[in-house]
């Protein structure tokens, strides 16, 4: 299995200017696409991560793009169906077939983009590194061949409360979870403005459904 990584600067990307704008996270999956009616179609999967009042502004604001067909949201949650008006070569090579997405596509708050993708074949991927890089800035990170314990397959995320998800992402963003710690239980509490043990519930309930999804379900 071939494996390749990169950051990309898309240009004439929806996406990568809200999340820049509203210092929001956005990972994409790339769902479908078909063509109709001399127009492309494609789907893609969304999930938000950020503040809530940034999260519902990066919404709005995506909501107005002019490709938009239909958006569906529940909390962090997003479905899009968007309408380009003619089949570009750089959708043609992203929604290759033989192409795996074996994490979402990140859309970060700097406005770039992180990749990774696979292949059985070594060529869809080059076809992929070939396009972008006539017309964005695309820096590679790996371009190798990968034994399936280095390749990331996503799974349904198990579901958490608002509360949850944030503290989480407050956690990570923090270095709670680094080595050493970078801020501890009274750091989390300052920053988001909740008790000791408020912050503490919150990551446990949260620790409790991620851990056996992160092992399989292993109970």
């Amino acid at each position: 299995m071939w494996k390749l990584k990169f950051e990309l600067i898309h240009k004439g990307c929806i996406i990568a200017p809200k999340c820049k704008m509203h210092n929001v996270v956005d990972l994409v999956y790339l769902l479908g696409s078909w063509e109709e009616d001399n127009y492309f179609y494609y789907t893609e999967a969304h999930i938000l991560q950020g503040k809530d009042e940034n999260k519902k502004r990066f919404i709005e604001e995506l909501k107005k793009d002019k490709t938009l067909v239909k958006l569906e949201h529940k909390g962090n949650f997003i479905l899009t169906l968007n309408r380009k008006d003619a089949w570009q070569r750089i959708y043609l090579v992203l929604f290759d077939k033989r192409i795996i997405q074996t994490m979402p596509d990140i859309h970060r708050t700097d406005g770039t983009e992180l990749w990774e993708l696979a292949s059985w074949d070594k060529k869809p991927l080059m076809n992929i590194l070939n396009v972008l890089k006539e017309n964005h800035e695309v820096k590679l990170k790996c371009f190798e061949e990968a034994k399936l314990d280095e390749i990331f397959l996503p799974h349904i995320m198990p579901k958490l409360s608002d509360k949850q998800n944030e503290i989480l992402e407050l956690a990570v963003k923090e270095g709670y979870y680094d080595f050493p710690r970078k801020v501890n239980l009274d750091g989390l509490a300052k920053i988001s403005k909740l008790s000791k043990p408020t912050v503490q519930q919150h990551l446990r309930f949260a620790e409790k459904k991620l851990i056996p999804f992160l092992t399989e379900k292993i109970v």
